[in-house]
């Protein structure tokens, strides 16, 4: 129950984080990536894709993500850099530099490092085990400065 004074926050948030939309008012801002999936042409972050679906009163797209805000806030905490000249990037954490790898090694096309900052710090937020291979690259005596330093990458 709101006070006679007080703010609904629920439809804030919905403002905020849309999470559906007619499909006919956004149709000509979409691009598809699967049978009845699809992702704006414009949007920043490609990872967030969003699923058509019927309803007595027309289509509508649905998002198919959540807007995680602990993944969000440690993803802040990861850095990645590119050396182009090597094709290297830089993995930081918290500031400090924690390890430098080939794009090469990682299996990562050479047109394609120039994205890679815009997706792996959400990657090594959700990911231990990603973490944990990167951190495998170090020799022993530094990933155990790291760990000793960091002890939440474990």
């Amino acid at each position: 129950m709101l006070k006679k004074n007080g703010i609904d926050y629920s439809k804030l948030e919905d403002k905020i984080f849309k999470k559906s939309y007619r499909f006919e008012d956004v149709k000509d801002r979409l691009e598809t990536v699967a049978f009845d999936i699809v992702k704006f042409k414009d949007d920043d972050k490609s990872a967030q894709l969003w699923q058509v679906q019927s309803a007595d009163d027309g289509n509508y797209i649905v998002s198919l993500y959540q807007q995680d805000e602990e993944i969000e806030k440690s993803a802040n905490l990861w850095e990645v850099a590119i050396n182009k000249t090597a094709n290297q990037l830089q993995i930081s954490y918290k500031g400090d530099p924690i390890v430098k790898v080939a794009a090469s090694k990682l299996g990562i096309p050479n047109d394609e490092i120039g994205t890679i900052p815009e997706y792996l710090p959400n990657k090594l937020a959700e990911s231990k085990k990603l973490v944990k291979s990167l951190l495998n690259e170090l020799s022993s005596a530094s990933k155990e400065e790291v760990l000793k330093k960091y002890p939440e990458l474990v």
